[in-house]
């Protein structure tokens, strides 16, 4: 009967339970506190018989005051909080919630920024200058420092825009109100709440848009930061450490609770250092005495660094001091090198003159059997002309007056003969002259005109009559004149040359250009009907002393396809499929002066 009575008594609950007072931040409502809360902490009380729980629903400023009274166990607020209390508070996390809402994680902390959806001028942050954006509070974690963090990071001059904040306080659904009635132009809430409310049935999310999208593949609220670890509970500095490992080995024991839709369970505390960083770079909470100037902060906490670079930077110094000292040497060494570099490329560049020069004075050896002819014929003229007017002259006939319009048509055609003999003669020293002259701009009829005029006593001996195919308005181009006219004698030369052994009536010799509009060039082609390119020499046409003629020096085609480089074009010689070659000169609009290369 006696252990009857002992058990009984050892059944019976104690008469005065001692109570644990959990202060938890309500960021939503008081309405169905105890129903969200107390089923996730009931099992502290059945499995720890003789403890009551006591739940404090709080704001920011009762949290705050009940940690200074001293009248709380435990305590379950938010990260940005919980960094907040600990400047000032003996707090420790002992466990995490994990909070699972229909499938919405409310175990993380993030924020959102929405707006009307039928605000179209506010697209991303950079809209909100001047306008109104409402939050909970200026200590808001999820509510207004992430989303300040977010701005100043990514616009440092954030602070200039003249934003108007509109501070509502806690329960954080009333935002949402005033949005909808056009009290602010922008929210700040946290991430998944518009989701949670509209699952609830209290609103519509198209009424709403976001601002600032922040995409994570595995998140499916609307988010516009980063993401941090969810609600800690946190044991005060009056709890001993016996209720707190028998609290903890509650918390962590239990399964999983499924509360309505809602699945909760506590988990061990994870890492809070990232929130840590967000108070850092905001100056806030534990890092309210920093310097609000980055680079001092930023020079006090690296100055033992700084210290060692110094040094190190001293120890450069003099490195480089003797460094200069062996470069100064060796730059010198290295200047009078390249000025006999320099005067070797001069001595270089004047023996190429000599040789451009020596090679239009062989090409116009090849010319110069029918100079005198050409010359000749003019000269025998004016002598005609000139000897018949003084004869006219001479007479002492009254029907001299008569004469005298016979007698000015033969001082115009002296006059004519004189011009054209000035004019080849003029042609000749300047192609035979050693300085080229320098780039002008110059019509390619002309050029091509003066080049057949060279040539003109060859094809008179071959009886080849030149066909030239001029194309209509064609444009003038800034170019060598010289360099274009030694380029066409040369064409003109070879193709006369590879129809030397035809018959005159099988001959041909044609001079086309015409404008490609695409590549803004001048095109001019000089075909022949001769023997063709001997495939076996066709790659090494264009190299210096290259010639298939006795008398040749190998030097034409080499030295105008150099010249032709030299003014930004090039030039080509292939075979025809109708027989003979055809030469290929591709100039620019605007020629770059180059030298030539051989």
């Amino acid at each position: 009967m006696f252990y009857v009575i002992i058990l009984q008594i050892l059944l019976i609950p104690p008469l005065f339970a001692e109570e644990i007072h959990i202060g938890i931040l309500d960021w939503r409502s008081l309405e169905n506190f105890d129903q969200h809360w107390l089923p996730s902490l009931k099992q502290i009380e059945r499995k720890m018989p003789a403890h009551e729980l006591v739940l404090h629903p709080m704001n920011l400023a009762e949290l705050d005051h009940a940690l200074e009274k001293g009248t709380l166990d435990f305590v379950i607020t938010n990260p940005g909080h919980y960094v907040a209390l600990s400047s000032h508070f003996d707090l420790a996390p002992i466990a995490q919630l994990q909070h699972i809402k229909e499938g919405l994680p409310l175990n993380q902390v993030g924020s959102v920024m929405l707006t009307r959806s039928e605000r179209d001028d506010i697209q991303d942050f950079s809209d909100l200058k001047g306008l109104r954006v409402g939050a909970v509070g200026g200590d808001s974690f999820g509510g207004y420092q992430l989303m300040l963090d977010r701005l100043q990071q990514s616009f440092p001059d954030m602070n200039r825009w003249g934003v108007e904040w509109h501070f509502s306080g806690f329960p954080m659904d009333q935002l949402l109100e005033r949005l909808l009635n056009n009290d602010v132009d922008a929210i700040i809430l946290r991430s998944c709440l518009v989701e949670v409310m509209a699952l609830e049935g209290k609103i519509e999310l198209t009424h709403f848009r976001q601002v600032g999208d922040q995409v994570i593949a595995t998140y499916p609220c609307k988010l516009s930061t980063d993401l941090y670890p969810g609600w800690p509970l946190l044991r005060t500095a009056r709890v001993n450490d016996t209720l707190a490992r028998q609290v903890v080995s509650v918390l962590m024991s239990s399964d999983s609770l499924m509360i309505e839709q809602d699945l909760v369970h506590w988990q061990p505390p994870v890492s809070y250092q990232s929130v840590y960083e967000v108070f850092e770079g905001l100056r806030i909470g534990p890092f309210a005495a920093f310097p609000h100037n980055p680079v001092l902060h930023w020079l006090l906490t690296h100055k033992h660094w700084l210290m060692l670079a110094g040094s190190l930077l001293f120890l450069w110094v003099l490195h480089n001091l003797r460094t200069e000292y062996i470069v100064r040497q060796r730059t010198q060494e290295l200047e009078w090198s390249q000025q006999r570099q320099k005067l070797a490329e001069n001595e270089s560049h004047k023996h190429q003159e000599e040789l451009r020069h020596a090679s239009r004075f062989a090409l116009m050896g090849e010319l110069t059997a029918g100079l005198a002819h050409e010359l000749n014929q003019p000269l025998t003229a004016i002598a005609n002309y000139a000897r018949g007017s003084i004869r006219y002259l001479k007479r002492e006939d009254q029907s001299l007056e008569e004469k005298r319009r016979s007698l000015i048509d033969a001082a115009e055609q002296i006059a004519c003969q004189a011009d054209q003999a000035a004019a080849v003669m003029k042609n000749i020293r300047a192609f035979l002259k050693k300085e080229a002259g320098d780039y002008s701009w110059v019509q390619i009829d002309v050029v091509i005109a003066d080049t057949l005029l060279f040539c003109h006593t060859r094809l008179s001996q071959a009886s080849i009559h030149p066909k030239v195919i001029l194309d209509d308005h064609l444009p003038g181009i800034y170019s060598h004149r010289i360099y274009l006219l030694q380029i066409l004698a040369n064409l003109v030369t070879n193709a006369l040359d590879a129809m030397e052994e035809m018959q005159s009536e099988e001959c041909l010799l044609e001079v086309c250009t015409y404008y490609n509009d695409d590549e803004q060039a001048l095109i001019v082609e000089v075909k022949d009907r001769g023997k063709g390119i001997d495939p076996h020499i066709e790659s090494h046409l264009f190299e210096p002393f290259m010639t298939t003629r006795k008398e040749g020096m190998g030097l034409g085609l080499s030295l105008s396809r150099s010249l032709a480089e030299s003014m930004g074009g090039n030039l080509t010689l292939k075979s025809r499929l109708q027989g003979g070659a055809v030469a290929q000169l591709r100039l620019p609009l605007l020629s770059k002066k180059r030298e030539p290369k051989h």
